[in-house]
C-alpha cells in the first residue's frame, strides 16, 4: 500500500492503473459482456463522453499549471523573506553543528542535523557523567532515544535522493514526541541541572525544532515539484488520448468499421488504457500530494489524532 500511496514512482503507478483498466475492458469484451461489433454505441461514447473528459483533464492541468506558478513568483520583499529564513535555518544549524558551512543536497543537510543531534544527546549523557549531578533514569533514558532517532534517520538517508523519498524518512511522529521529551527534561530538572548541560539541552531542542521546519520545507518543494511534472504529463497524455479517441471514433461507420472485426477488441482496449491514463497519472500524484499533506499536517509537537 504504501507504495501506491507514497513510495512508488506515480508513472509506474499510473501505468498499472491503465493496464489494470484496459485489461479488464478485454476481459468483459471476451467474455462477451461488452460489446464493440459494428453496430455498436462504441463511436458515440468515444466520440462524445470520452473526448470531453480528456478535454476536462487538459483544462485541469492548466489549473495545475497556475497554481504552480503563483507559488514560484512572488514580489521582492516576499523573495527576500524566503531567502532570509532559509538563510536563519541554516546558519542554526551550522552554529549547533560546529561547521562553517552546511550542504546544499537536501539529503545531506537533514543527515547533518541528524548526526549533530546524536551527538549532542551522547554529549549531555556523557556531560553527567563528568558533572557532580546524578542524572535521573529516566532523564538517561530519553536522551538515549533522541541519540537512536537521530541514528535512524542518519541510516535512512543517502545522499541526491529525491525529496519524496527523504519525506519517507521524516513523516512519522517521532521528533514530535521527542521535542516534548526535551522540553519536559529541561523544565523538570530546571532547579538541579548544571548551566553546561541546560545549554545543551537547549541545543537539541533547537535540532529538533529544525526537523519540523525542514519537514514543511521539503513537503512544500516535493508537493510543488510533483504538481509541475504532473501537469506536464497530463498534457502529453491527454494530447494521445484524444488522438486515440478521435481514432476510434473515425474506425467505426454506419454498421461498418474500416478495420477487421476480430481487431475491434483489442483496439478498444487499447485506446481505454491510453484514454484512461491522464486520470489514472491525475490520481497518482493527488494521493502521494494528499499523503504527505496528511502526515505533515502539524509543524510542532502536536500530533493530530490518526
Amino acid at each position: 500500500m504504501d507504495w501506491v500511496l507514497l513510495d512508488g514512482d506515480r508513472r509506474a503507478v499510473a501505468g498499472c492503473f491503465a493496464a489494470l483498466c484496459a485489461g479488464v475492458m478485454w476481459t468483459l469484451i471476451a467474455a462477451g459482456v461488452l460489446a464493440v461489433g459494428p453496430s455498436s454505441s462504441v463511436a458515440s461514447l468515444f466520440g462524445s463522453g470520452l473526448t470531453s473528459g480528456v478535454i476536462t483533464l487538459l483544462t485541469i492541468a492548466l489549473s495545475i499549471n497556475q497554481l504552480v506558478l503563483s507559488r514560484v513568483f512572488g514580489s521582492v520583499n516576499v523573495l527576500v523573506d524566503r531567502l532570509n529564513g532559509s538563510r536563519e535555518l541554516r546558519q542554526t544549524v551550522e552554529s549547533i553543528a560546529g561547521v562553517p558551512s552546511s550542504p546544499n543536497d537536501p539529503a545531506d543537510f537533514l543527515s547533518l542535523i541528524a548526526t549533530t543531534l546524536t551527538d549532542r544527546a551522547d554529549g549531555v549523557i556523557a556531560a553527567g557523567d563528568g558533572v557532580d549531578w546524578d542524572p535521573p533514569e529516566a532523564f538517561t533514558s530519553a536522551l538515549r532515544d533522541i541519540a537512536a532517532y537521530g541514528d535512524d534517520l542518519d541510516e535512512n538517508i543517502e545522499s541526491n535522493t529525491d525529496l519524496n523519498s527523504i519525506l519517507g524518512v521524516i513523516l512519522g511522529t517521532e521528533y514530535a514526541q521527542n521535542m516534548t521529551a526535551t522540553r519536559y527534561l529541561r523544565n523538570e530538572y530546571a532547579a538541579s541541572i548544571p548551566e553546561e548541560i541546560s545549554e545543551k539541552l537547549k541545543a537539541i531542542e533547537e535540532l529538533l525544532e529544525s526537523i519540523a521546519v525542514v519537514r514543511q520545507f521539503y513537503k512544500t518543494i516535493a508537493i510543488q515539484e510533483d504538481l509541475a511534472t504532473l501537469s506536464r504529463l497530463l498534457v502529453y497524455s491527454g494530447v494521445t488520448a484524444l488522438a486515440a479517441a478521435v481514432t476510434v471514433t473515425l474506425v467505426y461507420r454506419t454498421n461498418s468499421v474500416t478495420i477487421p472485426a476480430e481487431a475491434l477488441p483489442v483496439l478498444v482496449s487499447v485506446a481505454i488504457g491510453l484514454i484512461v491514463a491522464p486520470l489514472a497519472l491525475f490520481v497518482a500524484y493527488i494521493l502521494r500530494a494528499a499523503t504527505v499533506a496528511r502526515q505533515t499536517v502539524s509543524v510542532g509537537p502536536f500530533i493530530p489524532p490518526q
